[in-house]
């Protein structure tokens, strides 16, 4: 009796252990199931944004995008349809406390995980709900696009009024390799001036070039693989911000120059964006009592009328040649 009761706790035991590698086997082959599907919706996602990062209308390109995001948001759902709690975006944040908690990070390695972290989740949710309305955008060279949708002022280390923008680079992946140019702003002012108007002196409103500030191109930070914290992040885009400077509280628009150099598939493309004449918010701006240090530069008789000062000599020029 005693050996027929160990044969049925062996048997038992070993229907047991059967039975968990079964199911050990089975959520492995769901996993891999899923990360294929996956990669077919990021891939399938990848080629609507490249369509919609190159319309050259800026509303085509995000009424495109949007409704490229909330037809790769159904492919999610159908992916993780079989196990919708396996869908967790904030699961590289729980995996870092836990290991922070194990002693396995220490506190900066713990804070600076986070801190990428949260970039690229605030990210997702703004992409994911797909509200956003870009303050600037504008298509590159090499399917890209430059998409500035939020900005903020906030203060460096110096204590200095920084404004901090929020851009999604579309186009820009984790095997682009960046080449960041310049970047170049003229601010506008508008002024009450005496002009002649034949015999007569009157007063009118003209347009002066204030002043101007020239920096370095490269995003204060840029995440290239926003996947790498969550999984489900959109393909075909990078995330991060730049920084600009406040600008004159008497400036009323301003002349903007962005240039950066992408490689990817086996080409360079070089990109120059420009916005003219772009409206100032007031929140952008210096407050009463804030100092901006710049040259003031009058606009010449060209620049005011918008038109390039060398026009007059390459036409001469053409009109030679032909001759």
């Amino acid at each position: 009796m005693s050996r027929f009761f160990s044969i049925i706790v062996i048997f038992a035991i070993l229907v047991a252990g059967g039975g968990y590698l079964w199911m050990q086997k089975s959520e492995q082959e769901a996993k891999a199931r899923i990360a294929d599907r996956l990669v077919d919706a990021r891939r399938t996602f990848a080629d609507k944004a490249r369509a919609a990062a190159t319309e050259d209308d800026d509303d085509d390109y995000l009424r495109s995008m949007k409704g490229a995001l909330k037809a790769y948001d159904a492919d999610l759902k159908a992916v993780y349809k079989d196990k919708p709690k396996w869908r967790d975006p904030e699961a590289f944040k729980k995996r870092v406390e836990a290991e922070f908690k194990e002693g396995k990070l220490n506190e900066a390695q713990r804070k600076s995980m986070l801190e990428g972290y949260d970039i690229v989740k605030d990210a997702y949710d703004t992409l994911m709900a797909a509200n956003w309305e870009p303050i600037l955008t504008q298509k590159g060279e090499g399917d890209t696009r430059f998409d500035m949708y939020s900005i903020k002022r906030i203060r460096d280390d110096q204590g200095n009024a920084v404004l901090e923008a929020k851009v999604l680079f579309w186009g820009i992946e984790d095997n682009t390799r960046m080449t960041w140019g310049d970047i170049a702003l003229r601010y506008w002012v508008k002024r009450m001036k005496e002009v002649k108007q034949g015999k007569k002196t009157v007063e009118e409103e003209v347009e002066e070039v204030l002043g101007k500030a020239d920096g370095d191109a490269t995003p204060r930070l840029i995440l290239q693989d926003p996947k790498k914290y969550i999984d489900e992040f959109p393909s075909f885009v990078s995330v991060g911000y730049i920084w600009l400077p406040v600008m004159p509280r008497e400036s009323h628009a301003m002349d903007i120059e962005y240039s950066y150099s992408a490689k990817k598939g086996g080409g360079k493309h070089d990109t120059q964006l420009k916005w003219e004449k772009f409206a100032i918010p007031e929140r952008w701006k210096l407050k009463e009592g804030e100092a901006w240090e710049a040259d003031v530069v009058e606009a010449t008789e060209d620049e005011i009328a918008g038109t390039s000062p060398d026009a007059g000599v390459e036409e001469e020029a053409k009109d030679e040649a032909e001759e």
